[in-house]
């Protein structure tokens, strides 16, 4: 993918509008930041990610990247932890790009004063050098901060498509002086429908030298006529064998990864979190294998451990794994095995593509699974 990404830039063959799609995990928001950092001639700076003219709106759950990269620079303090933080907080930094000034609402105005905070502290970790304990304990400390939903998802609970004001905002960033800019937008199949008609105008009328790379994971759900004026990319799932030994490059790893989110989740949380959140699993797995029903005490319990430890995917993945052990060992015949894992993955559908709160999805498929 990368080769041939790379050969249609190097040859100008590259439209102004591209689809990135495939499932989450398969390293399109990666594959768009290389592209992005070439297209606009800043390669140099691409492993930091600051760029003025780059955007990126992400329509994904950042806290538990975000924990991750902190607790793996805090204890490491390694150059590939360093970058890993930094690449983390810039890509949310990104979401306040001054395009955005205009647009700036009282409940996102203390975000946008504190990402300017934020990003005077990342930068004085650029450069690859020896940082004294209180150095270190400042971006820490920053990055611990940012943490907070409100700062994550621009005044908002959870993350969120684009806005029309939004899309507006990048038009006249796109129309103002300078070459080379481009935006990553995530998810704007699930956009209003003002967002995504602004956007079509926006892709039908075209400036030179900007580009727009969307990313999506259900690219079927999208508008034909945006789907229409780009070039698709279509991005293979990686297994976890292939995340593992990618991990362990970076990192130098030796832990065995089912996805990247099992990484963030093990990697940021402690013991103490990681001990919760297996006894979460194993309640819901013996639950849903047994078709007995939690307590509703217990299942509220276990919905607000969810909540505060933000690693819904994790679970999920986690849980769906558990259920497929149980049906190798009999505990359940094929047919249960199928209903269930289909109610799994409708789960992720309510909450990725219908925007269903988490709450919602994980009661209507465990009313489901408890009753194939």
């Amino acid at each position: 993918m990368a080769k041939e990404l790379e050969d249609n830039y190097r040859n100008a063959l590259l439209p102004q509008s591209l689809l990135f799609t495939g499932p989450r995990g398969s390293s399109r928001l990666t594959a768009a930041m290389d592209l992005s950092f070439l297209l606009t001639g800043e390669e140099d700076v691409r492993p930091v990610l600051r760029s003025p003219s780059v955007i990126f709106l992400p329509h994904r759950e950042m806290s538990s990247r975000l924990n991750a990269a902190t607790k793996l620079f805090q204890k490491d303090m390694t150059d590939p932890s360093r970058l890993f933080l930094i690449e983390t907080l810039r890509l949310v930094l990104m979401q306040y790009h001054p395009a955005f000034s205009s647009i700036v609402s009282s409940s996102n105005s203390d975000s946008f004063s504190f990402s300017s905070e934020v990003d005077s502290v990342v930068m004085a970790f650029e450069d690859s050098r020896s940082y004294s304990k209180k150095e270190v304990g400042e971006l820490v400390e920053i990055a611990e901060r940012c943490l907070n939903p409100k700062f994550l998802y621009q005044g908002k609970k959870g993350p969120s498509t684009p806005s029309i004001d939004q899309i507006r905002a990048i038009q006249e960033f796109f129309s103002s002086k300078g070459d080379g800019k481009v935006v990553v937008l995530e998810d704007i199949e699930d956009a209003t429908e003002g967002a995504r008609n602004s956007l079509l105008k926006m892709l039908e009328e075209p400036e030179e030298n900007c580009h727009i790379i969307l990313l999506s994971s259900n690219s079927q759900k999208m508008l034909q006529t945006i789907l229409s004026r780009g070039r698709k990319f279509q991005f293979p799932a990686l297994n976890g064998k292939v995340i593992t030994e990618l991990l362990k490059k970076r990192f130098n790893l030796y832990e065995n990864y089912t996805s990247f989110d099992s990484f963030f989740f093990q990697k940021g949380s402690g013991e103490e979190k990681r001990k919760e959140m297996d006894e979460n699993i194993l309640a819901v797995t013996s639950s849903i294998l047994s078709s007995r029903p939690l307590l509703q005490a217990r299942e509220e319990e276990i919905l607000s451990s969810l909540e505060k430890l933000s690693s819904w995917r994790y679970f999920r993945e986690m849980v769906s794994i558990s259920i497929e052990e149980g049906w190798k060992k009999g505990e359940i015949d094929s047919l249960k095995a199928k209903r269930i894992s289909n109610a799994l993955a409708r789960w992720q559908e309510n909450t990725d593509i219908y925007n269903m709160s988490q709450r919602m999805a994980f009661d209507l498929m465990l009313r489901e699974a408890l009753n194939v």
